[in-house]
C-alpha cells in the first residue's frame, strides 16, 4: 500500500513514463529498420540535436509539459490534479489531452444532477440531525416561521434582477408563470417575492407551494418585520400539514419532495462560477460587489483545501455524513483558517478584479484585460441552447473565446496559454459546482426545517464564509463527494489507457516466449484489469494510487516473474529456494529496455522524440545493443558441477556435470 501520497503519485508517473516511452521507442525502432538507407550524416545531426537537449532536466520537462507551476507552494496538489497529470502523460498530446479531459468532465457535469441531489439529500438530513422518521410540528393553520434573507442568500443573488443580462446566467433558464411548472425556478420566485412585498405566493398564484408528490409544502411571502417586531429583511414561511398513509409532517419526505420540484443546479450557473474562480468574471461584470469578492475568495481558498483531503483512514463509506472522523480528518478550524499567504492571494485577486485583469503563469504574470461583457454574452447564449450536445460544445469553447480576444496582444497564439486556461477550467469545475449548489433555493428548505426544529443558528449567518465555518462537516462532505464523482470518471479513463499500455508491453513479452501463449496471456490481463476494482470510496487517495500501481506492476515485473533475484549475497542459495528458480521468466530484452529507460529518465536524459518529431537515435541505439545481446544469448551455455547426491551401500554416487542454456 502506498504510504506516502506524493511518492505514490511520482512512482505512478515514473512507471507510466517508462512504459509509454518504451512503446513509442519500439515503434520508432521498427520504422527505422525499414529505412536502413538513411544517410549517416542525417543521423549524426539528429543525435547531436538530442545531446544539445540534455541540458533540460526531467523536472523541467515535466513542468513544461503539464503547464502547471505552484507559484507560492502554498497548497499540495489534490488527488484530482495528480490524476490529470497522469492522464496527460498517458495521452502524450500536450494541450490536446487536457482538452479531451475538459470535454469529458463537462459531459459528466451535464449528467450528474441526480447523483448530486442524492448527495445533498443525505448530507442535509445528517446536518439536521434527523433520521428517516423524524417529524416537525405544523398544526391545522400551519407553523409560521421567519427566515432572514441573508441567511439563505449567501452570494447576494437576490439583490440582482434576473432579467438583467449580466445576471441571467446565475438564475434558472425557466420563466415564472401562473402555474407551478417543473423544474420550478425558485431563485427567480424568491426574487419575485421581494419585489412584491407582503403579497404571498398563495395570494398571487391561488395555491400554496406543492411538492412533486402533490402534497402541500408551504406558503411564502417577503416582509420587513419579523414576529419579534424586529425590522430587516425576512421571508415569512407558513409550514403546512403534510399527511400521508403512514407518516405525518415527515422531515425526510419534506426535503425530498421539495428537491424534486427544482433543478439542484443550473448548467450556466456552474459555468459562471467556474469562470469566476478562474478570472473573476462575474465580479468584473458587476454581478458581485467588492465586499462579496472578499467573502467568495475566502470560500474558494477553503474549497481548494477541502479538495485535497483524503479519506483513506475510513474502513467503510460514510453515507450518512455523521460518522466519527479520525484524528487526521477531524473537523477542526484549521481547514477554515486563512494563512498570511492566503490573505495576500485574496488581496491580489481583489486588485485584479478592480483593475479588470487576470494574470497567467505562462505569460510571466502579465496582466491581461478580462472581457467580462463578452463572457456574459457567451454564457447568455449557452443559457438558451436547447440541444444538450450543442450546449456542451459551447461550454467547451468558452475559453477559446477568451484567447481569441484581440486585446490580449498575441498571447492567444501561445499554445501553453490555451492549455493553461483549459487546465484551470478543469481544476475549477468541482469548485464552481460546489459554490453554485449553495444558492437560495437549496438553502431555503434547510432554513425552514432548522426553524421548525427550534434551531435559530442560521440567524447569525451573514456571509458564505460564516456558513461554511458553522456547518463545516456538511460543507466538507458535500464538496468531497462532488469531487469523488469527477475523480472516478478520470480514474476510469486512466484505467482504460493503462490497459492498452499494459497489453502492448505484455504482447512484446509474450512474443519472446511462445507465440501460442499470446492469446491466453492477453485474455488473463484483460480479465484481471476488468475485475480489479477494489476502490470503495474515490475520496481515498491511497486506494486509487494502489490500484494504478497494481495495474502497472505487470509492466515492470513481467507475467509470472519476480523481476530480479532478491537473494543476492555471497552465500549459497538454500536448496528449496533454488528449486523455485524454475518459476523465473528468464532474461527479457523488453524488460531490460524498460528498466534502462527508467534509469535514463531518473538522471534527466530525455527519452522521447526530438523536438522536430524525429526519433531519438541515442536511446534507440541502446535498444539495438540489448537486442543484439539477446540474440547472442542464444549461444549461451551453462556448465554445472553435480556433487555426490546419495550414499549407497557401495559408497557415494559418482559426481558429474550437467549443461544447460540461459533463457
Amino acid at each position: 500500500m502506498a504510504l506516502d501520497l506524493d511518492n505514490g503519485y511520482k512512482e505512478i508517473k515514473d512507471k507510466i513514463g517508462s512504459a509509454k516511452a518504451y512503446t513509442d521507442l519500439k515503434s520508432q525502432y521498427s520504422d527505422l529498420k525499414k529505412k536502413a538507407g538513411d544517410s549517416f550524416e542525417s543521423s549524426q545531426a539528429m543525435a547531436q540535436e538530442g545531446l544539445d537537449n540534455f541540458k533540460k532536466t526531467a523536472e523541467d520537462k515535466l513542468n513544461e509539459f503539464t503547464g502547471v507551476v505552484n507559484k507560492h507552494k502554498k497548497n499540495v496538489k489534490t488527488q484530482f490534479e495528480h490524476l490529470i497529470d497522469i492522464k496527460r502523460i498517458l495521452s502524450g498530446k500536450g494541450g490536446n489531452s487536457i482538452r479531451y479531459i475538459k470535454r469529458m468532465l463537462i459531459k459528466v457535469l451535464a449528467k450528474i444532477e441526480p447523483k448530486i441531489g442524492d448527495i445533498l439529500f443525505g448530507e442535509v438530513l445528517a446536518m439536521l440531525g434527523c433520521d428517516q422518521q423524524q417529524a416537525y410540528s405544523a398544526g391545522p393553520q400551519g407553523q409560521v416561521l421567519y427566515i432572514k434573507t441573508k441567511s439563505i442568500d449567501l452570494g447576494r443573488l437576490l439583490t440582482k434582477d434576473p432579467l438583467g443580462k449580466k445576471n441571467k446566467p446565475l438564475y434558472e433558464k425557466q420563466s415564472l408563470s401562473g402555474s407551478q411548472t417543473y423544474p420550478f425556478p425558485m431563485n427567480k420566485e424568491l426574487y419575485n417575492r421581494i419585489q412584491d412585498e407582503n403579497n404571498s405566493y398563495q395570494n398571487q398564484y391561488g395555491n400554496v407551494y406543492y411538492g412533486r408528490s402533490g402534497k402541500p409544502l408551504f406558503d411564502i411571502q417577503y416582509t420587513d418585520t419579523n414576529d419579534l417586531g424586529e425590522t430587516g429583511s425576512f421571508y415569512k414561511v407558513t409550514l403546512l400539514e403534510r399527511i400521508t398513509l403512514t407518516k405525518m409532517n415527515n422531515i425526510s419526505e419534506f426535503i425530498k419532495d421539495y428537491f424534486k420540484t427544482i433543478k439542484i443546479f443550473d448548467f450556466t450557473s456552474v459555468l459562471s462560477w467556474v469562470l469566476e474562480c478562474m478570472l473573476g468574471a462575474i465580479s468584473i461584470s458587476g454581478g458581485i460587489g467588492l465586499k462579496k469578492v472578499d467573502d467568495v475568495s475566502k470560500v474558494m481558498a477553503v474549497i481548494q483545501r477541502l479538495l485535497g483531503i483524503c479519506f483513506d483512514n475510513r474502513k467503510t463509506i460514510d453515507v450518512s455524513g455523521v460518522s466519527k472522523l479520525s484524528e487526521i480528518d477531524e473537523d477542526d478550524n484549521s481547514y477554515y483558517e486563512l494563512s498570511e499567504v492566503d490573505l495576500r492571494n485574496i488581496e491580489e485577486r481583489q486588485n485584479n478584479i478592480k483593475n479588470k485583469v487576470v494574470k497567467f503563469l505562462s505569460c510571466n504574470d502579465v496582466a491581461l484585460p478580462v472581457n467580462a461583457d463578452g463572457i456574459v454574452n457567451e454564457l447568455d447564449n449557452i443559457l438558451f441552447i436547447e440541444d444538450e450536445d450543442k450546449q456542451i460544445e459551447a461550454a467547451i469553447n468558452l475559453t477559446d473565446n477568451l484567447t481569441n480576444d484581440p486585446n490580449w496582444n498575441g498571447f492567444a497564439l501561445d499554445g501553453s496559454l490555451k492549455a493553461e486556461l483549459d487546465f484551470d477550467f478543469v481544476k475549477n469545475l468541482a469548485k464552481g459546482l460546489a459554490i453554485s449548489l449553495f444558492s437560495p433555493k437549496i438553502l431555503l428548505p434547510i432554513a425552514i426545517m432548522l426553524k421548525a426544529l427550534g434551531k435559530s443558528i442560521l440567524d447569525a449567518i451573514e456571509s458564505f464564509y460564516d456558513f461554511i465555518r458553522q456547518f463545516s462537516r456538511f460543507f466538507k462532505n458535500v464538496v468531497s463527494k462532488i469531487m469523488a464523482i469527477f475523480i472516478q470518471t478520470l480514474f476510469n479513463e486512466i484505467k482504460k489507457d493503462i490497459r492498452g499500455l499494459v497489453q502492448q508491453v505484455i504482447l512484446d513479452l509474450a512474443k519472446e516466449k511462445a507465440a501460442k501463449q499470446v492469446t491466453l496471456i492477453l485474455k488473463l490481463v484483460q480479465l484481471l484489469i476488468t475485475v480489479a476494482n477494489f476502490i470503495r470510496d474515490f475520496r481515498e487517495c491511497k486506494s486509487v494510487i494502489d490500484e494504478i500501481l497494481w495495474l502497472l506492476k505487470i509492466v515492470s515485473t513481467g507475467w509470472g516473474g519476480v523481476g530480479k533475484n532478491p537473494l543476492q549475497s555471497n552465500s549459497n542459495i538454500p536448496l528449496p529456494l533454488l528449486f523455485a528458480s524454475q518459476l523465473l521468466d528468464g532474461y527479457s530484452q523488453t524488460r531490460s529496455f524498460i528498466n534502462t529507460i527508467s534509469e535514463l529518465q531518473k538522471i534527466g536524459i530525455p527519452t522521447g522524440p526530438m523536438p522536430d518529431g524525429s526519433p531519438n537515435l541515442t536511446v534507440l541505439s541502446l535498444y539495438s545493443m540489448l537486442q543484439g545481446q539477446s540474440y547472442e544469448m542464444l549461444n549461451s551455455k551453462i556448465q554445472v558441477a553435480i556433487p555426490a547426491l546419495a550414499v549407497l551401500p557401495t559408497g557415494l554416487t559418482v559426481p558429474g556435470q550437467a549443461f544447460g542454456v540461459l533463457t
